[in-house]
């Protein structure tokens, strides 16, 4: 039987399954989406403002079937039952990232679309590692890496919005990403401990793979921009903030912001600093607000 590869709308069942999907929104059920007001922007702003939420859309229904599979790994594992609490607390946050970016995209006039192909084309290689391997690399790039780049993306976007009702969803979303950043923290810790020492290097590369596409971005998006541009005040993006938005010039400055501020150190910390790369100038390196 063939399975539909064409992206489908993304949906609410309603009754009986409305009352455990609102407990799950808890607050954020009372953002008043109908306060935003899209006529205020131009068909092309607009447009733009559509696409990204859609893929945001996307970007968290992809974290919910990673922290599934997290929440399996972790019980094959063997790790000690507290954890699967925590996890299955990161399970429910995805999941109400994912009513909030679809009630966004309705808002802004968008359907939400799920993601094709619907399953994560896992690697072989990955596949075949015992579960606390697993385990701890899906920790190492999905807690370690993207959420704390993700709340470097998040925090800039929110800090600068005015529109109140997408302050709101970003301030949600990220108050959320912040708790992930300090469990993901503690879990890669003391997963490490089952393994010898000399297996840092291979946890030095998982986390590298997962810090290639980030860094490139980095490297080619500021290689075109002319030193003195190179700063966070120069491009303040004052019409896509109100929005959620923000250009891929800007974007490439706050992730290298992130990586040299924050990633960079906490896998020091963690034993397992990489060369410096994008990201290493020193902080407090003059490039705006």
């Amino acid at each position: 039987m063939e399975l539909p590869t064409a992206p489908r709308i993304a949906r609410l069942a309603g009754p009986p399954f409305a009352r455990e999907h609102l407990a799950l929104m808890g607050d954020t059920e009372r953002i008043d989406f109908g306060a935003l007001d899209v006529t205020r922007y131009t068909p092309a702003l607009l447009a733009e403002a559509r696409s990204v939420w859609q893929e945001r859309f996307r970007t968290e229904l992809r974290s919910v079937q990673i922290m599934t599979r997290f929440l399996e790994e972790v019980v094959a594992s063997g790790d000690p039952i507290d954890v699967y609490a925590n996890v299955a607390a990161l399970l429910n946050d995805e999941l109400r990232h994912v009513g909030l970016m679809l009630a966004t995209c309705r808002a802004l006039g968008a359907d939400a679309l799920l993601p094709t192909p619907a399953v994560i084309a896992e690697k072989p290689e990955f596949l075949k590692l015992p579960m606390p391997a697993r385990a701890l690399c899906t920790a190492l790039s999905m807690l370690i890496v993207n959420e704390t780049l993700s709340v470097g993306f998040i925090r800039d976007l929110h800090d600068r919005c005015p529109e109140p009702t997408l302050r709101a969803v970003l301030g949600a979303t990220l108050g959320d990403e912040s708790e992930h950043d300090a469990f993901g923290v503690a879990y890669v810790a003391q997963s490490m401990r089952r393994f010898p020492p000399e297996m840092r290097p291979q946890w030095r590369a998982v986390v590298a793979e997962a810090l290639a596409p980030h860094e490139r971005f980095v490297e080619e998006t500021l290689a075109a921009l002319p030193a003195e541009r190179r700063t966070l005040a120069s491009w303040p993006d004052t019409e896509r903030a109100p929005l959620g938005l923000f250009s891929k010039e800007r974007q490439a400055l706050v992730l290298e912001r992130t990586l040299g501020e924050v990633l960079r150190p906490r896998l020091t910390t963690l034993g397992l600093g990489l060369q410096s790369g994008v990201g290493g100038r020193v902080p407090g390196d003059q490039r705006g607000a």
